[in-house]
């Protein structure tokens, strides 16, 4: 803000008043604040100490209608219920921020109108897209490369035709690594608890768990729930041991799921863990509580996310073509929802 004899003014600062106190043009301190505008050194140091004394901001918005450039990245999900999701919008916004960024975010839960979601994107001249979640749904991811807007999934894999980049966690290797830390373990009767496979989440852990096991002559028993929730994963834990009574390991797409089929186990079919073995997947912070030990697996989200970022900002300059699809391994995390290896 403006200072008058030691007091500040409620009044924003404007472009006039730092031209007055630099004793330069308008336009020159406009150049000043515009990126890759021409403006001398000496004008430059002049108006950015008379900016300082007077309290001036620049407009972000103003600018971009010079620049053709807002610096908004519109952040979507449609999973907030989630904590892993929330972890991610965390560790997003904090990055997109860190580097000048302006992040807009979307929230598709339910039966939001994706053309409308769009249409805003449009409206705020977002420079580019970031889909963090693997459920939604393919249609609008293509309805964002249609409106050529620069596009990143992140945490999920597009399974369509079209060419849209992608970061996400190698949940093959995951479930390829689920099923030989159950074999070790002496389990031998698997079932699996996910969601549609048209989710790539759920899709690539549950191609890794099978290509494993069926080396071995294995057929995982299979149940599927409509979103990732702790609700799902205790009702659809409570249907599978009913329809198959012997199973003796559950392998969970999800974190939520693992936790709702621990209490499923414990309080509703009477078998306890880990003579049963549950492993999740995405190591919430709920999966480390006492109360809740496990077994999951753990990637770096701050991987996943500076890969995003730096991707889509590249998108942004011209300076790469779509289509690229990068992979953060993923760690087996062990704890009291599974045994000891056997031998």
């Amino acid at each position: 803000m403006p200072k008058t004899g030691g007091t500040s003014s409620t009044r924003r600062a404007t472009l006039d008043d730092v031209a007055r106190k630099a004793n330069v043009s308008v336009s020159a301190v406009s150049r000043t604040f515009t990126p890759g505008a021409s403006v001398s050194k000496k004008t430059e140091q002049r108006v950015l100490k008379a900016a300082k004394e007077v309290g001036f901001q620049p407009n972000v918005l103003a600018r971009s209608l010079a620049t053709g450039r807002s610096h908004m990245i519109a952040l979507v999900t449609n999973a907030f219920a989630n904590p892993f999701i929330n972890s991610v919008v965390d560790v997003f916004t904090a990055e997109l921020q860190r580097r000048k960024l302006l992040p807009l975010v979307f929230n598709l839960k339910g039966d939001f109108d994706l053309d409308h979601a769009v249409n805003l994107m449009l409206q705020y001249q977002v420079d580019g897209v970031i889909v963090a979640s693997s459920t939604v749904s393919e249609e609008f991811l293509e309805k964002i490369h249609v409106a050529e807007i620069p596009l990143i999934q992140a945490f999920g894999r597009y399974l369509g035709s079209r060419e849209i980049d992608s970061v996400f966690v190698d949940n093959v290797g995951g479930g390829r690594k689920a099923a030989q830390e159950m074999l070790a373990r002496g389990y031998r009767k698997p079932g699996f608890v996910g969601v549609s496979s048209s989710v790539s989440t759920t899709r690539d852990r549950f191609a890794g768990f099978v290509e494993t096991l069926s080396d071995r002559g294995i057929s995982p028993k299979i149940i599927r729930s409509d979103g990732y929730s702790y609700a799902s994963g205790y009702a659809l834990t409570v249907q599978l041991f009913e329809k198959y009574p012997d199973l003796d390991f559950v392998f969970c797409a999800d974190d939520l799921l693992g936790l709702g089929a621990l209490d499923a186990l414990r309080f509703e079919i009477g078998r306890s863990v880990p003579d049963v073995g549950v492993i999740g997947f995405n190591d919430i912070q709920a999966a480390r509580w006492a109360s809740h030990p496990l077994a999951t697996f753990h990637a770096d989200t701050g991987r996943v996310v500076l890969n995003a970022i730096d991707m889509l900002t590249a998108r942004v300059r011209g300076d790469a073509k779509s289509g690229e699809q990068r992979i953060v391994n993923c760690n087996f995390v062990e704890r009291a929802s599974v045994r000891s290896k056997t031998g």
